[in-house]
Protein backbone atom coordinates (compact mmCIF):
# COMPACT_ATOMS: atom_id res chain seq x y z
CA UNK A 1 0.00 0.00 0.00
CA UNK A 2 1.27 3.38 -1.11
CA UNK A 3 0.46 6.19 1.31
CA UNK A 4 -0.44 8.94 -0.86
CA UNK A 5 0.92 12.57 0.64
CA UNK A 6 1.29 15.41 -0.67
CA UNK A 7 2.89 18.20 -0.04
CA UNK A 8 1.41 21.46 -1.74
CA UNK A 9 2.06 24.76 -0.86
CA UNK A 10 2.48 23.97 3.13
CA UNK A 11 -0.30 21.41 3.62
CA UNK A 12 -0.12 17.68 4.09
CA UNK A 13 -2.50 15.87 2.21
CA UNK A 14 -3.66 12.23 2.25
CA UNK A 15 -5.68 10.21 -0.58
CA UNK A 16 -8.93 8.70 0.89
CA UNK A 17 -8.11 5.96 -0.70
CA UNK A 18 -5.34 5.55 1.28
CA UNK A 19 -7.81 6.33 4.31
CA UNK A 20 -9.65 3.72 3.44
CA UNK A 21 -7.15 1.23 2.99
CA UNK A 22 -5.88 2.05 6.64
CA UNK A 23 -9.20 1.76 8.21
CA UNK A 24 -10.80 -1.13 6.70
CA UNK A 25 -7.52 -3.26 7.81
CA UNK A 26 -8.09 -2.04 11.25
CA UNK A 27 -12.12 -2.99 11.17
CA UNK A 28 -11.31 -6.31 9.51
CA UNK A 29 -9.96 -7.50 12.91
CA UNK A 30 -12.46 -6.44 15.43
CA UNK A 31 -13.94 -9.13 16.63
CA UNK A 32 -17.47 -9.28 15.52
CA UNK A 33 -17.12 -7.99 12.05
CA UNK A 34 -17.02 -10.69 9.24
CA UNK A 35 -17.12 -8.33 6.41
CA UNK A 36 -13.97 -8.78 4.14
CA UNK A 37 -11.21 -6.49 3.83
CA UNK A 38 -12.35 -5.84 -0.17
CA UNK A 39 -16.28 -5.50 0.79
CA UNK A 40 -14.72 -2.65 3.50
CA UNK A 41 -12.93 -0.51 1.25
CA UNK A 42 -16.32 0.26 -0.84
CA UNK A 43 -18.07 0.67 2.91
CA UNK A 44 -16.06 3.44 4.36
CA UNK A 45 -16.82 7.15 2.93
CA UNK A 46 -15.10 10.32 4.02
CA UNK A 47 -17.46 13.89 3.95
CA UNK A 48 -17.43 17.25 5.07
CA UNK A 49 -19.88 19.75 6.03
CA UNK A 50 -22.23 16.73 3.84
CA UNK A 51 -19.72 17.02 1.32
CA UNK A 52 -18.69 13.38 0.01
CA UNK A 53 -15.12 12.81 -0.76
CA UNK A 54 -14.58 10.48 -4.46
CA UNK A 55 -12.06 7.84 -3.73
CA UNK A 56 -8.82 10.10 -5.61
CA UNK A 57 -9.84 13.10 -3.74
CA UNK A 58 -7.30 14.15 -1.13
CA UNK A 59 -7.81 15.40 2.01
CA UNK A 60 -5.63 18.28 4.16
CA UNK A 61 -5.26 17.16 7.31
CA UNK A 62 -6.03 20.18 8.65
CA UNK A 63 -9.10 20.01 8.30
CA UNK A 64 -11.22 19.18 11.71
CA UNK A 65 -14.98 18.54 10.06
CA UNK A 66 -14.23 15.21 8.62
CA UNK A 67 -16.60 12.39 9.08
CA UNK A 68 -16.62 8.57 8.43
CA UNK A 69 -19.59 6.61 7.53
CA UNK A 70 -19.13 3.09 7.55
CA UNK A 71 -21.41 0.31 7.39
CA UNK A 72 -20.37 -3.41 8.79
CA UNK A 73 -22.18 -6.75 8.61
CA UNK A 74 -22.23 -8.65 11.80
CA UNK A 75 -21.85 -12.12 13.15
CA UNK A 76 -25.06 -12.85 15.44
CA UNK A 77 -23.17 -14.12 18.32
CA UNK A 78 -21.68 -10.69 19.01
CA UNK A 79 -23.20 -8.10 21.48
CA UNK A 80 -24.43 -5.60 18.34
CA UNK A 81 -24.05 -2.30 20.24
CA UNK A 82 -20.10 -3.45 21.71
CA UNK A 83 -19.14 -4.25 18.11
CA UNK A 84 -20.01 -1.35 16.38
CA UNK A 85 -18.57 0.82 19.43
CA UNK A 86 -15.10 -0.94 18.95
CA UNK A 87 -15.54 -0.48 15.49
CA UNK A 88 -16.04 3.51 16.01
CA UNK A 89 -13.23 3.41 18.70
CA UNK A 90 -10.90 1.55 16.17
CA UNK A 91 -11.25 4.29 13.13
CA UNK A 92 -10.75 7.27 15.42
CA UNK A 93 -7.96 5.54 16.91
CA UNK A 94 -6.13 4.40 13.66
CA UNK A 95 -6.18 8.20 11.69
CA UNK A 96 -4.94 9.53 14.82
CA UNK A 97 -2.24 7.37 15.44
CA UNK A 98 -0.94 6.50 11.58
CA UNK A 99 -2.26 10.08 10.26
CA UNK A 100 -2.32 12.46 12.78
CA UNK A 101 -5.55 14.32 12.84
CA UNK A 102 -8.96 14.05 14.61
CA UNK A 103 -11.92 13.41 13.06
CA UNK A 104 -15.28 15.03 13.97
CA UNK A 105 -17.32 11.66 13.99
CA UNK A 106 -17.67 8.41 13.03
CA UNK A 107 -20.90 6.87 12.00
CA UNK A 108 -21.24 3.30 12.11
CA UNK A 109 -24.05 1.75 10.48
CA UNK A 110 -24.93 -2.09 10.53
CA UNK A 111 -26.23 -3.27 7.38
CA UNK A 112 -26.74 -6.42 7.74
CA UNK A 113 -26.25 -9.73 10.42
CA UNK A 114 -25.30 -13.17 9.00
CA UNK A 115 -27.78 -15.56 10.29
CA UNK A 116 -26.88 -19.66 9.80
CA UNK A 117 -29.52 -20.80 8.94
CA UNK A 118 -29.41 -24.76 9.50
Amino acid sequence: MAIAVENTDGQIRISVNALNEVIARGVAQVPGVIDSFENLLHSIKFSENGQVFQINDKIDVQHRSIEVNVVISLDPNCIFWQVASDVQNKIYSVIEKQFGFSLKKVNVEVGKVEWLIT
